[in-house]
């Protein structure tokens, strides 16, 4: 059954102190999402992951396993009357952060440029993210951008003076093969890194 599937493994996205990275995983056959029978397995990292229906992506699973390290894996793999599909993804670093530095003060309006050091990724997406106690705080996410060494984003409204973390994702497209399936993609959105600024 697993040669006739078509699989997609997305990692991620979460903030790069998350301890927890999320996984999605869709089965399709002919463009049709796939129930796991009574006595299949999914799972990632030795986590099971669980089918979710959703109005918005359709039949899916998802799951969270413990984050990896970059250099690490994550290996998913799906069982089938004993025989076994694998798609295996390199936990990656995140983009390296130029500017602004940990530590930075930085205006709270207008529009923020953030440098890196560029790299071959599908793109590069932003986000700014500032907590203001409880249940509160200010926090913004931007589409992706090319991955050149430069993002630009406006700031979150709502800042406040004080402590607040400006994060790039950066994401990395590819299809594997030798897994198994009939075709796999994976969606790596899991390399994160972000810079904690003091805003002013």
């Amino acid at each position: 059954m697993h040669s006739d599937l078509d699989a997609r493994l997305t990692i991620g996205p979460i903030e790069p102190w998350v301890t927890t990275m999320p996984i999605y995983i869709s089965l399709l056959s002919n463009h049709v999402a796939v129930h796991l029978d009574a006595g299949d397995t999914l799972a990632c990292n030795g986590v099971e992951i669980q089918g979710k229906a959703s109005n918005i992506v359709g039949y899916h699973y998802e799951g969270g396993v413990p984050r990896v390290k970059a250099g690490g894996v994550y290996e998913c793999v799906y069982t089938h009357a004993g025989a076994r599909a694998v798609i295996r993804a390199p936990a990656l670093a995140g983009p390296n952060i130029i500017s602004p530095k940990a530590g930075d003060t930085v205006a709270r309006t207008g529009t923020l440029t953030v440098t890196y050091v560029p790299g071959t990724g599908a793109g590069v997406s932003g986000e700014i993210n500032q907590s203001q106690g409880l249940l509160s705080g200010a926090f913004s996410t931007y589409s992706g951008q090319p991955d050149n060494g430069t993002y630009t984003m406006p700031k979150a409204s709502g800042l406040k003076p004080g402590a607040g973390w400006i994060i790039l994702y950066r994401s990395l497209v590819s299809v594997p093969s030798g897994t198994g399936f009939k075709s796999a993609t994976v969606v790596d959105d899991a390399a994160a890194t972000g810079v904690e600024v003091q805003w002013l």
